[in-house]
């Protein structure tokens, strides 16, 4: 009866070698899938965290003073007004030094990328003569922006607090901030031969505070520069690394 008997044979340990194979197929099946939802529905808000965040990726981003509404829209809209990922990669590297130092913020938002300059190294109090610290950042923007397709709108911002006529010859705030990015765009066009309709110069006095004025530190932060980096069309999507015109 002992010989009638089947043997039984011994597994192996481990799992057998198709086991493994299926495994890894499942695995790139659903990291498959998780990437075509991932692309296909946009949250607004982990869209700036992961793909518009550029301070914990490259450095960049101070602040987030942005406020987003937390519907998603389609990622690959072609009315996305979004600055290219490389052109946004460039402008990090080239003002890395002067992020760094706290000189320079940039911060995301769907409008675009902006980048703001503080009023002492931009230019002498009341004067609208750009200073040389501000000639070497504004050098470092010209060349990235130069061969790319993006518009650039420079704005001055001033304080609250009233000129006084003994110390500049500009009557006001307004033709204080409005001469200074002026000057901006006229280096820009001499220096490096900028397209003019891909460039915008504006003046908002103190309109447009980024903190209260009263006291001196936020009067000395709501005097800036700022430069606004949009996108000359909006037909662009998303594909892969930067965003293409389609």
């Amino acid at each position: 009866m002992a010989d009638e008997e089947c043997k039984k044979e011994e597994c192996p340990p481990g799992a057998p070698p198709w086991m493994c194979t299926f495994a890894d197929l499942m695995s790139l099946l659903m990291c498959f899938f998780i990437l075509l939802l991932s692309f296909s529905v946009m949250d607004a808000r982990k869209y700036k965290q992961v793909a518009g965040s550029m301070k914990d990726a490259f450095g960049v981003q101070r602040g987030k003073h942005a406020t987003l509404s937390v519907t998603g829209s389609s990622m690959i809209s072609k009315e996305m007004p979004e600055v290219p990922l490389n052109v946004q990669l460039r402008i990090a590297e080239s003002l890395r030094e002067e992020i760094d130092e706290g000189t320079v913020e940039a911060d995301y938002d769907p409008d675009g990328l902006t980048l703001r300059v503080k009023d002492s190294l931009a230019f002498d109090s009341g004067q609208a003569v750009i200073k040389p610290r501000f000639t070497l950042i504004l050098d470092k923007l010209g060349k990235t922006v130069v061969n790319k397709d993006v518009m650039v709108i420079v704005s001055g911002h001033t304080d609250n607090v009233p000129l006084r006529k003994s110390q500049t010859r500009y009557s006001s705030n307004w033709s204080l901030s409005t001469a200074r990015s002026v000057a901006v765009v006229e280096y820009w066009i001499k220096r490096f031969k900028i397209p003019t309709e891909r460039l915008s110069a504006m003046g908002y006095a103190g309109g447009q505070p980024l903190v209260s004025n009263d006291t001196a530190e936020g009067r000395a932060r709501n005097r800036r520069v700022e430069f606004k980096i949009k996108p000359t069309r909006p037909n662009m999507v998303f594909d892969g690394i930067e965003f293409e015109k389609k």
